[in-house]
């Protein structure tokens, strides 16, 4: 793409950028129209709306189409993630930590494909062929889910309350942990977007070696995701969790700071261990603290997500900033550094386990 598209780091950048934007500030507008219409619905409108931006991006020819289909992308993915969420707990009876760590695996079964696999097939076939292959999926799957999902449940007909909707954006602890997520959610988006084009550019390395380096922050989390939402089922102590995730994410920034391989390996091993409990947890800890009926369960991780995507527009642009005017060592310190200060407002939470919702 960096070719054919006549830019460099800074137009991958700009591409991550849009893409967090739009998933960014449409997760508030998804949970509502998840309240009113049903999660299933919401959930296959934004695999739709996503998969064919992604084949508009196959034809793209600047970085302008391109930055502006990858936003596309970012709001219908905006769509899927807090409906899905709520279908799988309600699937799982009330395990929301458990739910959500199902949904970030397989979020990541699916980045292992895109972060490998797509690299290794772009290097033969192009990058616009991997595009259309992956559209192409995303609508099958979107048909899956119309075809096996079973249908939405509850009060479809809800007259939607301002009121409550003012509750939720107004409670202290779900912007506490949307801001607290921004850290370790800050760390997986550089160590996803930029460490294969790093380690190609500046160390030289092949496109097989700089895609299993940089699948480690997707590979691992398939586990990690799993193994956090059952100890936050167990525990209900988000706050601690996710200060313990955040440091592990700032220690694998730092450690990548160094221009070798192998410290490049550590950090992205680092953060795939990090990050799959911190996602987990916190969109739990969201879905429970909020104690909203179930019509606005997804609202409630909406604004969540909205927080911390919204929040990740902007670390790519100074990431890019550094690597382009300093170097790749200055980058990723300037991406530790900001993944630290961004761990303090997860001491201002209160996870008082009385808040939080049985699970059965």
């Amino acid at each position: 793409m960096s070719a054919d598209l006549n830019s460099g780091v800074s137009g991958l950048g700009t591409l991550t950028s849009s893409f967090y934007l739009g998933v960014g500030i449409m997760q508030v507008p998804g949970g509502i129209l998840a309240a009113k219409w049903g999660p299933k619905r919401t959930v296959t409108l934004g695999m739709l709306v996503s998969s064919f931006a992604v084949l508009g991006t196959s034809l793209a020819s600047t970085i302008l189409q391109a930055a502006t289909l990858r936003f596309i992308v970012g709001a219908g993915m905006a769509l899927v993630f807090a409906p899905s969420v709520v279908l799988m707990t309600r699937f799982l009876g009330g395990k929301s930590g458990t739910g959500v760590g199902l949904i970030n695996s397989a979020f990541d079964v699916g980045g292992l494909f895109g972060l490998f696999g797509w690299i290794l097939l772009a290097s033969v076939t192009g990058w616009r062929s991997t595009l259309v292959l992956s559209g192409g999926l995303g609508v099958i799957t979107a048909l899956l889910v119309i075809t096996f999902v079973p249908k939405d449940e509850g009060n479809l007909k809800l007259k939607f309350s301002a009121g409550k909707l003012a509750r939720i954006l107004r409670d202290r602890n779900l912007v506490v942990l949307g801001l607290g997520s921004q850290g370790s959610n800050l760390g997986s988006v550089l160590i996803s977007s930029f460490m294969a084009y790093y380690l190609q550019a500046s160390l030289g390395e092949t496109a097989a070696i700089a895609g299993i380096v940089a699948a480690m922050i997707v590979v691992l989390p398939i586990y990690t995701s799993l193994w956090g939402g059952r100890l936050y089922d167990r525990t209900r102590k988000p706050r601690r969790l996710l200060i313990l995730s955040g440091l592990g994410m700032t220690a694998a920034l730092f450690v990548s700071a160094a221009p070798t391989l192998s410290a490049a390996t550590i950090g992205a091993v680092l953060g795939g261990i990090a990050v799959g409990p911190a996602s987990t947890i916190n969109f739990a800890a969201a879905k429970d603290l909020g104690r909203v009926e179930k019509e606005y369960e997804g609202l409630t991780i909406g604004w969540v997500n909205s927080i911390s995507l919204t929040g990740s527009f902007w670390p790519p642009l100074i990431f890019s900033y550094f690597a382009r005017s300093f170097n790749y060592s200055a980058a990723w310190i300037a991406g530790a550094v900001m993944c630290f200060l961004l761990l303090v407002p997860l001491f201002f939470l209160r996870d008082d386990p009385s808040r939080f919702a049985k699970a059965s």
